[in-house]
């Protein structure tokens, strides 16, 4: 037995070093990123373009944003949990997102591990279920993201842009067969197994109904986002044609999703610029994201301060079970 202990304690140590790198990477990738943007750009110029004006626009368009994205988040997860789950009413969904929103700034896939979390504690789900709901809504996303990114590379109407849509159009395509194989009423062979984990449960028995509904509601969401960003760029007199703006929108939020930097800074302001670059300075273009992003996450802490107990309740709830 003592010869197995240094063994544990290595194993423990390297579970330990994996966590602490897990994250500490975001932090370092952040960090990084926003050294190479201020060491290319004027940062006191970053700040002489943000005035009154740009508050007096940029938070009335953010709060609106924020009731109209949480009204839509909370109509999805009662779309798809309702019929597992008498106890998720709208009110619920909207608190349960909402709590889930200051680890979402940390890290998205945090953020989907706690909405995950509060689906299956609040509405009794089973975790691959409650996981399926958030998994399908993410796909949902994506799919518009990419679709709206190959209907803005259709307008630009270009040779390069025209092959870059029709590489777009193809993950697209790849997405619908996936999800088709799914609800296929035909046997996959050795991948039926694969196909019937509760994890698709969501993605498999959902009624077209709900699924065109969802739809929808998940393309105003996306839509939104862009309008929100389109008027960020716009106070601060940018004019970006909306062929580019929908293509540049789609690939900040993609880069920005991507849990290798916390809550998207630095890799989702770099993107922002690159994207941007043809109309307006870096500076003009830092100093519009950054108000964008500042509102962003200054509204969502604030809203999942508000219903942080959400939290909170699940867990005493989960200590007085085990005491039990």
């Amino acid at each position: 037995m003592a010869a197995l202990e240094p063994q544990t304690g290595e194993a423990g140590g390297s579970g330990r070093a994996r966590q602490l790198a897990k994250w500490l990477v975001p932090v370092v990738v952040s960090a990084a990123a926003f050294a190479l943007l201020l060491s290319r750009i004027d940062f006191g110029e970053v700040l002489s373009h943000a005035d009154g004006r740009v508050g007096a626009v940029m938070i009335p368009a953010v709060l609106l944003y924020g009731a109209v994205s949480l009204w839509i988040e909370a109509q999805t997860l009662n779309l798809l949990a309702s019929p597992s789950s008498q106890s998720l009413d709208k009110w619920t969904c909207a608190k349960i997102k909402a709590a889930s929103y200051p680890l979402g700034l940390l890290n998205y896939a945090l953020g989907a591990g706690g909405l995950t979390y509060l689906l299956r504690r609040r509405g009794n789900l089973g975790i691959s279920n409650a996981a399926g709901i958030v998994i399908l809504i993410a796909l949902f996303d994506l799919g518009f993201l990419l679709l709206l990114s190959a209907f803005g590379a259709v307008l630009l109407s270009t040779q390069t842009i025209a092959l870059q849509a029709s590489a777009i159009a193809l993950a697209v395509a790849a997405i619908l067969v996936g999800f088709a194989l799914l609800r296929a009423n035909f046997s996959l062979g050795p991948l039926d197994r694969l196909r019937d984990l509760e994890l698709f449960r969501a993605a498999r028995e959902t009624e077209i109904s709900r699924l065109a509904i969802l739809a929808v509601l998940r393309l105003g969401f996306v839509i939104s986002f862009i309008m929100l960003c389109g008027t960020a760029l716009l106070v601060f007199d940018i004019h970006v044609p909306l062929g580019d703006l929908v293509i540049g929108v789609a690939a900040v939020s993609l880069v920005a999703s991507l849990p290798i930097a916390v809550a998207g800074l630095g890799t989702g302001q770099v993107a922002f610029v690159f994207m941007f670059r043809h109309w307006g300075s870096p500076e003009i273009l830092l100093a519009s994201n950054l108000a964008l992003s500042a509102g962003l996450i200054v509204m969502r802490a604030g809203v999942g301060l508000l219903f942080a107990g959400e939290f909170t309740r699940e867990a005493l709830a989960a200590a007085r079970e085990t005491r039990d």
